[in-house]
């Protein structure tokens, strides 16, 4: 009986101790977490400026290079949410990532419901998105 009890003892021990660790070795730091978000948002941020670049250069925009520049927009935006939600923040700041992500995507799909009017509009389709991104600490995420 002893021997079980200690058994027991021992594992429930050696749960609470794992439990307690509260991050996997896959977790980022703050820190880490940061650089490799805003170096995801630098990078799209550059392909979108590129595509803007190529629309609207020293030619009038065609149509068709509007639309060419709008569906990298989209897919940049969406690629860039789904790569910053595959890294492993810390847990504490799950939440807030979390928020943001939805936000992204909400901010995205009104965006891309605009289609060809999205150049008409005046306003930073993703104003949100930003604001929750520099809460974050993700300035290259934050637009503007």
């Amino acid at each position: 009986m002893t021997s079980q009890r200690s058994l027991l003892v021992a594992s429930l021990v050696l749960a609470a101790v794992a439990a307690g660790c509260g991050e996997d070795e896959n977790t980022l730091s703050a820190t880490e977490f940061r650089a490799q978000a805003n170096e995801i948002c630098t990078v799209g941020g550059d392909e979108v400026h590129q595509a803007f670049f190529g629309v609207f250069g020293e030619d009038a925009p065609t149509p068709e290079k509007m639309e060419e520049a709008l569906a990298t927009v989209m897919s940049v935006s969406r690629r860039q949410l789904d790569d910053i939600e595959a890294l492993a923040e810390p847990s504490d700041m799950t939440d807030d990532v979390d928020a943001f992500i939805a936000q992204g995507r909400a901010d995205t799909d009104a965006a891309d419901a605009m289609g060809m009017g999205f150049f008409e509009n005046e306003t930073d389709s993703w104003a949100k998105t930003g604001e929750l991104a520099v809460g974050l600490g993700l300035d290259a995420c934050a637009g503007g």
